[in-house]
């Protein structure tokens, strides 16, 4: 019961923090997540197409009827698919019965064919992963849900709008990081002295993250401006700070290792504590360092993985394009800051791990802190169990 009054008790405050950090940032303002008074846009059920010449030299369109709901009543309406050979929108072709996005920017006027839909097979694939997490982590993973939602919210609903409102990108970031950090480990895994010491290491790499893009700053020469994005940011304000948005997309893209790594660190020395029945504070620190340098090459290698996978696109076209020029190569700003992502985030990782390990070599000796950790450890069986019932049942 006392376990269940804190883990309660954990979401309600991560909600309530939540919550007056998106008060604090727009002062109860929605307006920046609104569109335009006169832009629709709708979900439509493709009824009749037809194919007719385009307006310009190499454009190709589409008439098409549609059904679409608007303000709770069912419409027909008549739109317009467009692809000019010129243009880098290239949008599907659309057919009867296709799902298709519509916008109108003259009050529902005139509709153009804006994306097929696509949200739909993204909640299936969402649901699944949720019932998977719930499935196999029982009650963790049921927190884990909670977990991730909170950290969605926490991104979209107060880092964005902090960085469209001009606040100081790099403190809102690092809070935002500091947030997700304790907020999921209290969550997750309770507020012993576990999380205590995943806590304040990971905040402690973030911290890190944060110093060595500030110095990085000073002599990178970064513009921000590396994409159609930063072009439509910048029309919308033209004082936009653009560099700081990539250094607060750094600090964030790095969290999550950072937060992997420490718990890591943590929970092994936990088990090492438990197994030896105490350790000393020496023992502890070099038993983290040796597990921390399995743990650095794998950790490493996702965030190389995880940033070249996400821009896969860009790097066949440097390489492809540039592949006999590396001076050109290794001074594209794109690629620069792909490459910045992996190094600090890395260092990051690298200084979590001695930080993570002093921590717990402190807290983990501490003869109160042990018994805490003996009824963690009698909880955690608990839940090892369950999760065994769990796998016999499927078997079954």
């Amino acid at each position: 019961m006392k376990n269940k009054i804190i883990s309660a008790a954990a979401v309600l405050l991560s909600v309530l923090l939540l919550v007056a950090g998106w008060f604090f940032v727009t002062g109860g303002s929605t307006a920046g997540y609104l569109v335009p008074d006169d832009s629709l846009y709708c979900r439509a059920k493709v009824l009749w197409v037809q194919e007719h010449e385009g307006d310009f030299v190499g454009e190709e369109a589409l008439d098409f009827t549609a059904q679409i709901t608007l303000d709770g009543e069912k419409k027909t309406i008549d739109a317009l698919w467009s692809y000019s050979s010129y243009a880098s929108f290239n949008p599907l072709p659309i057919e009867v019965g296709d799902r298709v996005v519509v916008s109108s920017y003259d009050g529902g006027e005139t509709w153009h064919y804006t994306e097929h839909v696509r949200s739909d097979a993204l909640i299936v694939l969402l649901v699944i992963f949720f019932g998977a997490l719930i499935l196999f982590g029982r009650k963790k993973g049921l927190k884990t849900v909670v977990s991730l939602t909170l950290t969605v919210l926490a991104v979209v609903c107060v880092f964005i709008p902090a960085v469209m409102l001009g606040k100081n990108i790099y403190i809102w970031s690092v809070l935002v990081c500091v947030y997700i950090a304790v907020m999921t480990l209290c969550i997750v895994n309770g507020t012993g002295p576990m999380s205590l010491s995943a806590i304040v290491g990971c905040s402690g790499g973030v911290l890190v993250s944060l110093l060595i893009t500030v110095v990085t700053d000073l002599f990178m020469n970064l513009t921000g401006q590396t994409g159609d994005g930063a072009v439509y940011l910048l029309t919308i304000n033209p004082h936009f700070d653009l560099v700081g948005l990539v250094y607060g997309s750094i600090i964030i893209g790095c969290v999550g290792a950072v937060m992997d790594v420490a718990v890591d660190i943590s929970a092994s020395l936990k088990e090492l504590t438990l197994k030896m029945g105490g350790a000393d504070a020496k023992t502890l620190f070099r038993s983290g360092l040796n597990i921390g340098r399995d743990v650095i090459g794998t950790m490493s290698n996702t965030l190389v993985l995880a940033y070249i996978g996400g821009s896969m696109s860009s790097v066949v076209l440097f390489i492809y394009n540039f592949g006999t020029a590396p001076v050109q190569l290794f001074n594209y700003e794109s690629l620069v800051i792909e490459i910045l992502c992996i190094l600090v985030g890395s260092l990051g990782i690298l200084f979590t791990l001695p930080l993570t390990s002093a921590v717990c070599a402190v807290v983990y000796t501490r003869p109160r802190a042990l018994e805490k950790l003996r009824a963690e450890d009698g909880s955690d069986e608990k839940q090892i169990d369950e999760y065994t019932e769990a796998l016999e049942n499927i078997s079954k």
